[in-house]
């Protein structure tokens, strides 16, 4: 998956990130795929070697934009395998339209990363959840697709925390069935906006439920000894590798993945303690699991040193992940008290 910004859009107060174009009011589906970018189609074409005379590769195809000339590099998105089944930009907006409502101003932000490989649209619900006080939590449907076969097609729920704009996209389990919608490329559109359907309402029954999992969670006493042992338990250091102590390369390459953990170890417990000053400010955190679990969303969106693009790295790559960890251990640790 690439990580920076291919071109997006963004409805509201310039974003701390500072990218992509400005749109008066939230857009409609339509307007999304211009203001976004996403006004184009892929196709499949054979792949050979480049020998006089060329052999095919039968087991690959590639994946190319067909606005895009031939022989220029940002053309061909990925290599998949024959049965992979593009979805059209158009028609991956049109199925989530069709559960927001068709025609409607839902799309705050959207676009594409790298060339198109992976586009994406963020789209606003109706219901904000209210954690305590002036502590709003404002929820997004977030819509993914690549056409380099990196990930499947993806949907879901997505909140910004107003009081900071931490993000945190959710992957709830909260029995055997996932709450995270993912298709592989191989689902016609009208299959998959069937699906999507039936999951969006699965989604809607759930928004009240994780209101009361955050309240929870703020109502949860968590000192700071309590957050390391979180941060100890979110980011563990790696075990020592077997070539270890015969091979110097080895160890040096070890010890400095270590010294990496516990770095970033300590910068995030700095968040939790004394919140942040740059770029955006943010009070220390609230000594609550509530707490613990927006620091670590504030270090990754606002702190954590990373190549390539931080919105890209915060909403799909790495920090992404790690914020998710936070939340599964984080409800996790309300099992326990």
């Amino acid at each position: 998956m690439p990580d920076n910004i291919g071109q997006m859009f963004y409805y509201g107060e310039t974003p701390w990130h500072e990218k992509g174009n400005k749109v008066k009011e939230p857009a409609t589906a339509e307007e999304a795929i211009d203001a976004g970018g996403l006004d184009w189609t892929v196709g499949l074409v054979p792949i050979r070697t480049t020998e006089n005379p060329p052999t095919a590769i039968s087991r690959r195809l590639a994946v190319v934009r067909k606005d895009v000339a031939a022989g220029d590099p940002k053309k061909v998105l990925g290599v998949v395998h024959p049965k992979f089944y593009p979805l059209q930009n158009a028609d991956a907006v049109d199925v989530f339209d069709a559960l927001l409502g068709r025609g409607e101003r839902h799309y705050h932000t959207g676009g594409y990363l790298g060339n198109g490989e992976v586009i994406w649209l963020l789209a606003r619900l109706p219901a904000d959840i209210r954690i305590a006080g002036d502590d709003v939590v404002e929820p997004y449907m977030l819509l993914t697709n690549s056409h380099d076969g990196t990930i499947a097609i993806d949907l879901r729920l997505t909140t910004v925390r107003v009081v900071c704009q931490n993000t945190l996209a959710l992957a709830m389990r909260r029995d055997k069935s996932s709450h995270v919608f993912k298709r592989a490329h191989k689902i016609d559109p009208d299959t998959l906006e069937h699906e999507a359907k039936a999951f969006y309402q699965i989604w809607r029954s759930e928004t009240k439920s994780l209101e009361t999992e955050f309240q929870r969670m703020h109502a949860t006493t968590f000192k700071v000894q309590d957050f390391k042992q979180f941060v100890e338990t979110l980011m563990p250091v790696p075990r020592p590798p077997v070539r270890m102590a015969t091979d110097k390369a080895v160890r040096r390459r070890h010890e400095t993945v270590v010294q990496t953990v516990v770095n970033t170890r300590a910068s995030v417990v700095t968040v939790f303690t004394d919140g942040l000053q740059n770029g955006m400010a943010i009070p220390p955190a609230e000594e609550t699991l509530w707490g613990a679990l927006n620091a670590v969303t504030a270090f990754v969106d606002h702190e954590q040193e990373i190549k390539g693009d931080r919105y890209a790295h915060i909403l799909f790559g790495n920090g992404a992940t790690l914020k998710r960890k936070a939340y599964e251990l984080a409800v996790a640790t309300l099992g326990t008290n």
